[in-house]
């Protein structure tokens, strides 16, 4: 019961106020039941004092018969009896035991009050002797003595109704603010301080409303700081695995023409078997180098294009006349394939962009469509306000490999033949500059072919 005790703030509240109301009350009982007989003695002897006065002096203004109506009229009235003594005896007034019990000095009598008092029709003097019967005294104490149980009992349900009431008005809004520290405590913070008061424990309820509101949104924003930070952490790892593999890719990109170069020229130095006739392998050691610059400068351009200092620069271009630019320059090799290239313009849209590189980007687009079109496809560029499409027909990409195709180094072909296919680098590119230039862009196949889409952003 102790341990309980010790351990609720509301059973030490209610026990605490119970025992002061008991002790205050039950000390506020005593002191007026001892301090009310004397205070009530006290005064009925200052008003008996007065009255013998006032007696005295209305004796000696009368004659002893009228004195005689006087006393009894006296003694009646202040429960009181007198003496008169004179030199043939004496006559006693009012009840005659009140002098016997005080010349046996019992307790309950007030003292008894002599005097000398001459009448107007007789020349002696007489002796006047005036007690008062104090019962009323003995009486109140009595009736304090036989309600002190009842009073105690009265008191005892008093304190203990009064003591619950103080305990749960003030044990409330600290066991409430108890609760909500034990969740505290916990990490828990979907709680609310139901406490409605104005006083320092209100103060203190609202401190902590405020506080789990801001705890809240300072977790909530670690929350996201977290998953943030978890995406880019797989974002890294993702961009550290395709760097690997990017490197690995590039040596053997690298390596094969370097290979391929070293082994024609130690031929021809050498005039090996038929690589004595170095007009016919000059010009195929010359495409090897050709093939090995432009995968350098390709990886010099992604290099550029993801450094973290690279900025645009942004002019205004037409973006017809990129268009118009891009497939002149394939041209050639499409009639070389007998692939149809056009380019169907709605509208002249002009962007504020870094025009080389965008160009880049279209070129490597167009490229893409007549590089791995059959002999006898057809390649549209459809320009509107809003959106560039390059459709080329007669080929398909597996659906499972759509996503694949920007990754660095990514082929269809997995062969990596230099016939069937450039680098991997190219849709890579495009990318880059297109997210550099913040469009959307999407590749999926149609009906007859391939539609690579751009939106276009009018700045």
């Amino acid at each position: 019961m102790l341990k309980k005790i010790k351990g609720s703030i509301f059973l030490k509240m209610f026990l605490s106020i119970a025992l002061i109301l008991m002790i205050s009350s039950l000390a506020i009982y005593g002191i007026v039941m001892v301090a009310m007989p004397q205070s009530y003695k006290t005064q009925s002897d200052r008003t008996f004092t007065i009255g013998v006065d006032q007696l005295i002096e209305e004796l000696e203004k009368v004659t002893y018969k009228e004195g005689e109506t006087i006393l009894d009229q006296f003694c009646l009235k202040n429960n009181a009896t007198v003496t008169l003594i004179s030199k043939e005896g004496k006559q006693t007034f009012g009840d005659i035991s009140l002098t016997e019990a005080v010349e046996e000095d019992q307790v309950g009598m007030s003292k008894t009050i002599g005097s000398a008092v001459k009448f107007t029709d007789s020349d002696e003097t007489y002796t006047i002797m005036i007690g008062q019967q104090m019962k009323v005294v003995s009486q109140i104490t009595e009736v304090f003595w036989r309600l002190l149980p009842w009073i105690t009992l009265l008191i005892l349900i008093i304190s203990l109704i009064g003591a619950y009431i103080c305990s749960a008005i003030f044990a409330k809004p600290v066991l409430e603010i108890s609760r909500i520290s034990k969740k505290m405590s916990e990490a828990d913070t979907t709680w609310h301080c139901d406490v409605s008061r104005t006083d320092e424990l209100g103060v203190l309820a609202l401190s902590l409303n405020t506080m789990v509101q801001k705890l809240n949104t300072t977790m909530n924003d670690l929350e996201t700081a977290n998953y943030q930070l978890q995406e880019d952490i797989q974002r890294e790892r993702k961009q550290e695995l395709q760097r690997r593999a990017f490197f690995a890719a590039v040596s053997h990109e690298l390596k094969t023409p370097i290979t391929i170069l070293k082994g024609q020229l130690e031929s021809m130095i050498y005039r090996i078997g038929e690589y004595k006739d170095r007009d016919k392998y000059l010009p195929l050691s010359l495409h090897t180098v050709e093939r090995m610059e432009n995968l350098v400068k390709e990886i010099l351009t992604i290099s550029r294009l993801t450094s973290d200092g690279f900025r645009l620069t942004r002019t205004a271009s037409n973006v017809k006349q990129m268009m118009q630019d891009c497939i002149i320059s394939y041209q050639p090799l499409a009639s070389k394939k007998k692939i149809t290239l056009h380019l169907e313009v709605q509208a002249e849209p002009v962007l504020e962009v870094d025009k080389k590189l965008l160009e880049k980007a279209f070129s490597n687009i167009v490229g893409n469509g007549v590089l791995y079109s059959p002999e006898g496809a057809n390649v549209t560029a459809t320009l509107t306000e809003s959106m560039l499409n390059v459709e080329n027909t007669g080929v398909h990409i597996p659906e499972e490999k759509l996503t694949d195709v920007f990754t660095p180094l990514f082929r269809v072909e997995e062969s990596r033949n230099q016939h069937t296919g450039g680098s991997g680098l190219g849709l890579y590119i495009v990318k880059n500059i297109l997210d550099l230039h913040h469009m959307k862009f999407e590749i999926k196949n149609c009906p007859d072919g391939v539609c690579f889409t751009i939106w276009l952003n009018h700045n």
